[in-house]
């Protein structure tokens, strides 16, 4: 049976993993299938690119291919998920980071992310996810020039606990939107959903108290 599991082409391009409402702290997930072969059938993921911590903690992109004979496992930091076909397209995944494992069969490699926060599908399905990255963007990048040397500003983002630092973005964006109310439909719809994420985390006793702040993770 592994056998012809190895010796299969992949059934799916890639797949999230949500944690049971019963079980809240399970971890996110996105397993990833690589092959060099195409099925036609899918989304067929030739290559894909994280963020991933290095021993100098600070952050290097990865680029995953079949076959794999490098490291199996790596540490995730806070960043895109790129994941391209062989025509040139592209899904996209964001991550407040996790940890990564590879495994190679004889006709693709998989590649499994797991993380104790969410990871953001970014796509034409969820339109409010693109637009929390975007603002998750200009966020990391206001931290990011408080830092005269961008190796501290990354050894900071690498050593954050992703769980952590989802509270802490969730926290400031909701701030941002409160303080200055949006008349853009997007943005109202975005303030929403941030809300019903801080609710489903409150009513899973997630929700900490007090809340991490990106000041207390980014502190210069």
């Amino acid at each position: 049976m592994n056998n012809e599991k190895e010796n299969a082409l992949p059934k799916i391009g890639y797949l999230y993993h949500y944690p049971k409402i019963e079980e809240p702290k399970d971890r996110f997930r996105l397993d990833i299938f690589i092959s060099s072969i195409p099925t036609d059938k899918h989304f067929d993921v030739i290559r894909c690119h994280v963020f991933v911590k290095t021993p100098k903690a600070v952050t290097e992109r990865l680029t995953i291919s079949h076959p794999w004979v490098y490291e199996k496992e790596a540490e995730l930091c806070a960043g895109f998920i790129i994941m391209e076909d062989r025509k040139g397209k592209k899904e996209e995944a964001f991550t407040f980071g996790g940890n990564l494992t590879i495994l190679e069969q004889e006709m693709q490699t998989i590649g499994t992310i797991k993380s104790s926060a969410p990871i953001l599908e970014i796509s034409g399905a969820t339109p409010l996810h693109k637009l929390f990255t975007e603002e998750l963007q200009i966020i990391f990048a206001k931290r990011q020039a408080a830092y005269s040397n961008h190796f501290e500003y990354e050894a900071l983002l690498c050593q954050a606990d992703p769980f952590e630092l989802y509270l802490a973005c969730l926290r400031e964006l909701t701030e941002k939107l409160e303080n200055f109310p949006p008349e853009d439909e997007d943005y109202l719809e975005l303030l929403i959903y941030l809300h019903s994420q801080e609710h489903r985390l409150r009513e899973a006793g997630l929700g900490k108290k007090p809340k991490p702040t990106l000041d207390e993770i980014f502190a210069v």
